[in-house]
Order: structure tokens, then C-alpha cells, then sequence
């Protein structure tokens, strides 16, 4: 018991290296950072906006979300024409969460000019975290959040704390019937 609890620190040591995007920063017309731990988004949760139509509930589910959260890391770069940064610029990421004990993919959604993917950390069975590569053809955004929240619950953050609006869990597109 005492090594599993050990491992898994040390799979939560192991946060992904995000290095590898700091040469996209100066060819980007925008790029965003945003590191929080757990002191910071309990710092965030004050500016938390409290809307008179938001019913409390609505309030404390949000607060009780974030209160979930461990770690937010966001790297959003957007660019002023496509093929300013290039697939193999994302690869050491992908090398880094396929080689990492606990992460594996669960979404690679791939349209015209668009790629997701959506990688998951579990513990004992359960969702501890999340990390998501979002590529369009002029902006690119890499999301990694640790903590108990559920995936669907964290695509519901959006615009807080420096989250990019990427679809995950419910929001995602369903697979088209087949008629069989």
C-alpha cells in the first residue's frame, strides 16, 4: 500500500515538460500562459463572479469544482496565417504522456483542419487528471488539469483561470450511427 501511494506521487511529480512550446511564443500574435497550483486557484476562487440571475447552487457547484482542482497549466499560441507551427513541434508532449505511468489517450478527433486529443491520468480507477491538445489550423492550445473533478465538469471551466474553450467528455461530437 505504501508503494502504490508512493508511486502515484511520483507519477504526479512526473508534470508533463511544456519547454517545447516556448519557440512558438515569439512567432504567435497572442500566446497565453497560465500556471496555478493549489494555492493559486484557491486564490482564484475569490474572483470567482457571482451573478444575480446564478441560482447558489449554480455557485457552489463551481466552487466546489475548483475546489477539486490541483494543478491548472495552460499554453495557448495563436498565429496570424496557418503552418506558422508544425505537427512535429506537439511531439514531445505526445512522447512525454504516452511514456508517463497512468496517462493514456481516450480522444483523437481529427477534422479538416482540426485535431484533438484528449489524454487521462487514472489512480486507483478513478479520473485525476486531464491533458488536452487542441490544433487548429492558426491556434494551438495545451491544457494539463490535475485534481478529483470529473472530465465532464472540467469542460464546463472554460474561461476561467485561463482555460481555452476546448470540447471534452459530454461535449465532444457522438460517433455516427451505423444503418445496419
Amino acid at each position: 500500500m505504501l508503494l502504490l501511494g508512493i508511486s502515484t506521487a511520483c507519477a504526479w511529480s512526473q508534470t508533463l515538460d511544456l519547454s517545447c512550446l516556448d519557440k512558438l511564443a515569439p512567432r504567435a500574435k497572442e500566446a497565453n500562459e497560465v500556471n496555478l497550483d493549489p494555492n493559486q486557484i484557491r486564490a482564484a476562487m475569490q474572483f470567482i463572479p457571482r451573478d444575480e440571475k446564478d441560482s447558489a447552487e449554480l455557485d457552489q457547484g463551481t466552487r466546489k469544482l475548483i475546489a477539486g482542482l490541483q494543478l491548472v497549466t495552460v499554453r495557448n499560441f495563436e498565429f496570424e496565417k496557418a503552418g506558422e507551427f508544425l505537427d512535429s513541434d506537439l511531439q514531445p508532449i505526445r512522447s512525454q504522456l504516452a511514456k508517463l505511468k497512468g496517462w493514456g489517450k481516450i480522444v483523437d478527433s481529427k477534422e479538416k483542419d482540426e485535431h484533438s486529443e484528449v489524454y487521462m491520468f487514472t489512480e486507483d480507477g478513478k479520473p485525476t487528471g486531464i491533458a488536452v491538445i487542441d490544433v487548429e489550423a492558426k491556434e494551438l492550445s495545451v491544457v494539463l488539469v490535475k485534481g478529483t473533478s470529473s472530465l465532464a465538469d472540467i469542460g464546463k471551466l472554460h474561461g476561467m483561470m485561463g482555460l481555452p474553450n476546448i470540447k471534452i467528455g459530454s461535449q465532444l461530437k457522438p460517433a455516427p450511427k451505423n444503418n445496419r
